[in-house]
């Protein structure tokens, strides 16, 4: 099993790159600590020498997912009561930067990054119609993927009849060509066009399918390649030797719609957001820097990542129309809904934005600099979304970070970095899993209350990061 996210990261956007920027919580958008500096802030480049950089981090998550007893109410969707793990294991993530200094106050370089989310829950089981007399069923998997559990039935097949075991994998990697120019008086602008690489697999997501305006492409699919293309603008600005200033923007990264799986995505592509980062640095003595950082992350621009589980809306335009479909002998085929799966105002995970605050002190003395830092924002999701943190649990929101560096000549810095996503839990209802008939007017009630089915989600993530850096041309002595 694999972390969710990639690496303790705010929702799926990681705090930063490479060791020196992660051992101080993802600040330092106004410094140009080492080549992985551009991949914030392309405007580093020009205050870079010639330098390539590569990284290895290694996620260590622990996760939880926990459901409770279901009121004896009907219901839409319940899942079986259970604890498991959702992510565990180890996952690396290499990623490399390389700058190249030129004569005129510019430089040009790429990199080479990565974000993602990932998450698979092998155990449990799901019931759908609940307590409703000759179309309830109970599924292998946490989302009724699989097939009905033995000594059931399952008359109107509502189980998914494949894969029970509950997994989604996406991974992005995006390569930067960057450009920066030193206007003078300490201030550098720069440019990066970026190419994004995305797989993505979801399994177990199969009895969605009957809930989806595109039922073929709902789950069980393997691994789909798609490409994208963004960009990212940056400033830095040093007035005085004792005060800088930088600010960098990511364009949202647009993916090319998905054909496997559009009938789970809402919008059909799964987007990177755009982010906004304003930092600033003290150095108030020799060897002395502090960082404060600001990072606001727009997940309204991915609509899989932040359209939420509306309870009602997707039981009265959906869930029933389609229960009441399947029960009806010779019944017509469904008719798209935008309440359903696939569509672009469809289920999604239900982040919203977020504004991450970030701190970091570091100091150097001769060859060994030593790091601190804190990041703090809100959950990416809300308590009314546990339903949907169930199969993504991104809940971390406080993060600490150590690390060190060590240069072992004019030319060479080993920079080593522990992160730590402090745990965190999500505690919701599941308010799908009763619904109360009403006679004026005939409808149901399906928001959310007391008695629903409780559900918790836990997450902790360490983070161990290793930077290696090698400086070319003319360097200064130590």
């Amino acid at each position: 099993m694999y972390a969710a996210p990639l690496s303790a990261a705010n929702g799926i956007s990681p705090l930063g790159t490479g060791a020196i920027q992660n051992g101080l919580a993802g600040a330092g958008t106004a410094s140009a600590g080492d080549a992985f500096s551009v991949v914030r802030n392309p405007a580093a480049g020009a205050a870079l020498t010639t330098q390539l950089a590569v990284s290895l981090d290694l996620a260590l998550p622990n996760g939880r997912i926990t459901a409770g007893a279901s009121a004896s109410d009907p219901g839409v969707f319940a899942f079986v009561p259970q604890t498991q793990r959702s992510v565990d294991g180890a996952l690396p993530v290499p990623q490399f930067a390389y700058n190249r200094h030129l004569e005129n106050g510019s430089a040009w370089g790429v990199s080479l990054s990565a974000a993602g989310l990932a998450a698979e829950a092998p155990h449990g089981s799901a019931l759908f119609a609940d307590s409703i007399p000759l179309l309830q069923a109970q599924c292998e998997g946490v989302l009724g993927g699989g097939a009905p559990l033995p000594g059931t039935s399952d008359r109107y097949g509502l189980c998914g009849n494949s894969v029970g075991t509950l997994q989604l994998q996406m991974y992005q990697l995006f390569l930067a060509a960057h450009y920066a120019h030193l206007f003078g008086r300490g201030l550098s602008l720069g440019v990066a066009p970026i190419l994004s690489v995305q797989t993505l697999d979801a399994r177990g997501f199969q009895a969605l399918a009957k809930f989806s305006n595109n039922p073929q492409a709902t789950s069980d699919n393997g691994d789909e390649l798609s490409w994208g293309a963004g960009g990212r603008v940056g400033l830095l600005w040093q007035p005085t030797d004792h005060f800088g200033v930088g600010v960098a923007w990511q364009t949202r990264i647009r993916i090319r719609e998905s054909e496997d799986y559009a009938g789970l995505l809402p919008g059909g592509s799964l987007d990177m957001p755009s982010s906004l980062h304003i930092g600033t640095i003290l150095m108030p003595h020799p060897g002395h820097q502090l960082f404060v950082d600001v990072e606001h992350i727009r997940y309204e621009d991915s609509r899989p990542l932040s359209n939420p589980v509306e309870a009602q809306r997707l039981t009265d335009d959906c869930l029933l129309p389609r229960l009441i479909r399947i029960v009806t002998p010779g019944g017509q085929a469904p008719t798209a809904s935008p309440a359903c799966f696939g569509a672009t105002t469809g289920p999604g995970l239900g982040w919203r934005n977020l504004t991450v605050y970030k701190v970091g002190y570091e100091y150097t003395h001769r060859r060994l600099s030593l790091r601190t830092g804190y990041a703090q924002s809100r959950r990416p999701m809300a308590a009314d979304q546990a339903l949907a943190a169930m199969v993504a649990p991104a809940t971390s929101r406080r993060h600490l970070a150590v690390g060190l560096s060590w240069r072992s000549s004019a030319r060479w810095r080993v920079d080593v970095m522990l992160q730590h996503a402090l745990p965190e839990r999500v505690e919701g209802r599941n308010p799908l899993s009763q619904i109360q008939p009403q006679l004026l007017p005939p409808a149901v009630e399906a928001g959310t209350e007391a008695n629903d089915q409780p559900v918790l989600v836990e997450l902790e993530v360490w983070q161990l990061g290793l930077s290696l850096s090698r400086t070319f041309g003319v360097v200064p002595a130590l």
